[in-house]
């Protein structure tokens, strides 16, 4: 009976292909660099707690047009301020409207400052990064978060 369901299925898909009403396949792929994510706690210029959290990834690009960062945010901790930069591979020039390159590779590095020093030290923790581009589409990677 399995056997039968699958092969129903199958010959469903074969014979009514996706349409395009149905999300894209995924322009940008994200992988997180060593070093690996890290928070360190952090005070605001008015003697708040704060939570630093730095994250560099890797974009790979499988699109023939670049495709600029706009946003980034953390699922599960709300921050206080987001600030990130993308350049070349490992060294060069970064800057925040810098893209990642058609066909190419760039190196992204974010930083979250959350209010609060919610963990001990060297506690580490995990959340889901939501990065965005500039034609609306979301990425999302979850990530593991070690303390410093």
């Amino acid at each position: 009976m399995l056997l039968w369901a699958r092969l129903v299925t199958f010959w469903q898909r074969r014979r009514h292909p996706p349409s395009a009403n149905q999300s894209p396949a995924l322009r940008l792929f994200l992988a997180p660099q060593a070093p690996w994510p890290s928070w360190h706690p952090a005070q605001a210029a008015d003697g708040t707690a704060l939570l630093q959290i730095v994250v560099e990834l890797e974009a790979s690009n499988r699109t023939d047009r670049d495709i600029r960062i706009v946003w980034a945010r953390l699922r599960d901790h709300p921050t206080e301020q987001a600030s990130f930069t993308v350049g070349p591979r490992r060294g060069g020039h970064f800057a925040k409207d810098s893209a990642v390159p058609a066909r190419g590779r760039a190196c992204i590095l974010l930083m979250f400052f959350v209010k609060g020093r919610r963990y001990a030290p060297g506690q580490a923790f995990s959340d889901l990064l939501i990065v965005g581009d500039d034609e609306g589409g979301e990425y999302r990677l979850k990530i593991g978060v070690r303390g410093r």
